[in-house]
Parts: C-alpha cells; structure tokens; sequence
C-alpha cells in the first residue's frame, strides 16, 4: 500500500531550520594562510611569477597550531666542522681533480624487473695535506653508494645526487673533491651531457679558502649583471638604471641567493623560536651558510648549474619557466636568453633575471603601497614577492602594515604584549598560523643573514699555503 506524506507548515519549518543548522556546520569558518588574512576572505592566490608555491598549508581554525610541514620534521643533516687541516689550495687540487675526471667515463644502467638502477660514479679524492689525487670508482643504487676498492672507508652523511656529503674515513687526511656522475638518458637530453663533472659538498671542504672564493665569486657576478643591467630602465624607479638600485645592495643580491639554496628545515632547526642569533646558533647558521658559498667557490659558473626542485625552479637562482616568462615581457632589452635552461643555468642571465624580477615585483608594491617606498623593507617585500608572489605580500601589507615583513621578531614582540589591539589580535595569530610557510622562513632567512656580522667584513680571508700541488704527481686509479 502507498503511503502519503503530508507536509504541515510547523513540519516544513522544522526542515528549513534543520538544513540551515546542516550548512553551517558544514561551511565553519576557518583561518586563512598566508594566501590571505584573516580580515576578509579572497579567492585563492594565483602560482608566484617567480616560482610555483612548494609548500600548501591547510587552513586553520584560529585556536589550532598549524601543523609541521615535512621539510621541518625532516631537514637536512647538520652541518659538522671541519673534520681536517687543510695544507694546499683546495682550488688548485679542485681544479686538478676535474681536469683528471674529464677524461674519464661513467655509464648509467636503468631499472628493470630483477634488476635496480645503477648509476656509475668516480670519486676524486685528495690529500689535503701533500694533493695527492686518487679516482676511485664505484656506482649508485637507490641511496647507497659502493666502491670497488674496499681499503677506503667512508660514510655518507648525505645522499643527495651528485652533491652528497661523503666522508672518507680511510685513508686519513683523504676528501671527496670532484665526482663525475652518470646521468639517465632522460636528463641527458636536457643538460646535453651524460655525466655531471662536480665537487660536492662535504665538512672536509668547510675551509676558508673556499668560502672567501665562493662569496667573491657572487659578487663578481651580480657587479657583472649590473654593468650589463646599465641600459635597462627600472620599474620601480623610474628615471634610473637597473644597475644601481636604490632598494638593493650588491650584499642584499648576495643575501637573496643564499635564501634561496639553503634549506629551510635546517635554518628552522638552527634559529628556533628566538628572533635573534646567540653566539651558539650564529656558528650554526654561519656553518649553513658557508655550505652554500663552498659548493660556488668550488664549482664556479657550474654551481647549481643542475639543481631543480619539484616545482620546476631550477639553477642558481631558482626560476621557473613561468617567471623566466615575465622577465623575457617585461625586461626584453636585459638580454636573457629565450631558452628557459640557458637563462636560468647560466650564472650571468640567472642573476640578470632575478634582479629584473625583484624590480618588477616593487614597482607593483610601491604601486600599490605607496609607503613601502622609502622605507629599508622594499627589499624584503620583494623578495617576499619573488618567493611566493606579490598578492599574498600585497593582502599583508594592506592589512598590517610593514612589521610582519620581519616576522619572527613581529611574533615574539605580539606575543609578549599583554594587551593587543583587535587588529594586533588578528596580526598575531596570522602570524603563528604561518609561521611555517615557506614565504615566512624565507624572510626570516634574509633577516637572519642581514643579523649575522660574519659577512660584513671585506678584508679578504687568508688562503691556505700551497704545499706538494705538483702537476707531476702520480694519480693512482683504483
């Protein structure tokens, strides 16, 4: 039998409030990140110019603490000391070294069923007190690296590609320095080569020959990017020259490079929740930088010339094809090459196009903020910009001024304060909500490098004496 429902008017009303209470349970009001704030709600930041957003965190409900991202809960290893005395220029056996390796192959096996991956390796290894140079040969399979001659002893502290951090234990006074690394046919066709020729980083090569080479090595580049930047008008700065901006000292350039290839989890590990560097963490943190310095003043113009991320930044300065893109339209008299490899692996083009990009990105903050102007956080705002484009950095100003651009020192004074205001309230939990996102770190890294003092010093660093660095010694192969 069919049975009627009949819908009286008190029934209906029971419904209608019954679907009202549903919706509004199912649409609760969340924090925003730092896509937004949390005045007011904004449609969904577009991908930065400059790079595809590598992290995305959930939004948050006010009272929550946002969760760790990955790249917190697993860093990079820390960085030990310098495990041996140098006795030789490092650039002169580096030098050697890779002249050696040039003339030797490397082949690259792919994975098959029964079968792993095997890519072929030959280390180069020196004594750093007489520069007496070995190869030694051996491959790759997943994160293991062996070696055919079992008297040398090792650890691998990192393994990272081409730049893993190996530790010769045996024999003594013996580092890692140049690896020639089989590439797979599918990077070949990409880098034009089938072995990448590198010196990888290790605590051995912490030395200050290195780093000092490194550092003026940068610097030699961005003077040289200026010079060929004079012609180029700025977009900030109307009536001036891209060679000399007033936001920017060859020092802030060098400070943005160094933010960009230094690893986030260790830097959050270092620093903690303190806004400044004590005598402990300045050691660390300078250690972290250092790192980035030894790998350019021993690579050179191959410095992470083969470096990418999963977002598709790649080189030296971490650009993607989407911000190479907006330099190429904006900028078509810097002179950057057209294909997206050869401008972003290039040291020269890479380091024209940031530059060109941060000058964008402030002629549209200063544009639309006009107080950033003049103001000593221009150069934070942009680069902000160039790590997580110019909306999100736009939506904080407009909402809270310029402090958070130094956030970790804004959040400890807002956290300490007994008393906020109804827009500090809103400030500091914004804040505390992002205080893991990657735009947030990398600012905190700026800050961090403007804090340090290690830099500031131009005299040069003494360079180790030469000691048995003769061409005529015998390079034994294994």
């Amino acid at each position: 039998m069919h049975v009627k429902h009949f819908y009286t008017p008190h029934l209906i009303f029971k419904l209608v409030i019954l679907i009202v209470v549903m919706v509004s349970m199912i649409s609760t009001d969340t924090q925003s990140s730092l896509a937004s704030v949390p005045k007011t709600r904004r449609s969904a930041a577009k991908p930065s110019p400059a790079k595809s957003q590598k992290t995305t965190l959930k939004t948050l409900k006010s009272n929550s603490d946002p969760p760790k991202p990955q790249w917190l809960l697993n860093p990079m290893p820390p960085i030990s000391a310098p495990s041996l005395t140098c006795e030789v220029s490092l650039l002169s056996v580096i030098q050697q070294a890779r002249a050696l390796l040039r003339n030797e192959q490397v082949s690259y096996t792919p994975w098959a069923p029964g079968r792993l991956e095997k890519r072929g390796v030959k280390l180069a290894l020196a004594n750093l007190k007489t520069g007496a140079i070995r190869i030694a040969s051996g491959w790759i399979s997943g994160d293991n690296l062996f070696l055919y001659n079992k008297n040398i002893q090792y650890t691998v502290e990192w393994m990272n590609g081409f730049n893993s951090a190996i530790t010769i234990l045996q024999p003594e006074n013996t580092a890692v320095v140049a690896i020639l690394y089989a590439v797979d046919p599918h990077r070949q066709k990409l880098y034009g080569t089938s072995a990448i020729l590198y010196t990888p980083f290790s605590s051995a090569l912490l030395q200050p020959e290195l780093v000092q080479a490194g550092r003026q090595y940068l610097l030699n580049q961005i003077a040289l990017a200026q010079n060929e930047l004079q012609q180029v008008a700025s977009q900030a700065f109307p009536g001036r020259s891209l060679k000399r901006s007033p936001a920017f000292t060859d020092e802030d350039y060098l400070h943005i490079i160094l933010a960009e290839q230094m690893d986030p989890g260790r830097f959050f590990a270092i620093i903690g929740d303190d806004p400044r560097l004590g005598t402990r963490k300045q050691s660390d943190f300078k250690q972290l930088a250092d790192r980035i310095l030894v790998i350019v003043g021993a690579n050179q113009e191959t410095a992470y010339r083969f470096t990418g991320s999963p977002a598709g930044a790649h080189g030296l300065t971490q650009f993607t094809l989407i911000g190479m893109r907006t330099v190429w339209n904006h900028y078509p008299d810097a002179g950057i090459p057209q294909n997206f490899f050869k401008a972003a692996s290039h040291h020269d083009s890479a380091i024209k196009a940031k530059i060109c990009l941060l000058d964008h990105y402030l002629a549209q903050l200063v544009s639309a903020y006009p107080r950033l102007r003049g103001s000593k956080f221009e150069k934070y705002a942009a680069a902000a910009a160039y790590n997580g484009g110019p909306k999100r950095v736009l939506d904080g100003l407009r909402e809270f001024g310029m402090s958070w651009l130094n956030p970790r020192e804004r959040l400890a004074y807002l956290s300490g304060k007994q008393h906020r205001t109804r827009r500090e309230q809103r400030e500091y939990q914004w804040l505390k909500n992002n205080q893991y996102h990657e735009t947030f770190v990398y600012v905190m890294k700026l800050h961090a490098l403007a804090q340090a003092s290690f830099y500031k010093d131009d005299k040069k660093i003494p360079v180790q004496s030469v000691k048995n660095v003769a061409e005529g010694n015998a390079t034994a192969k294994d």
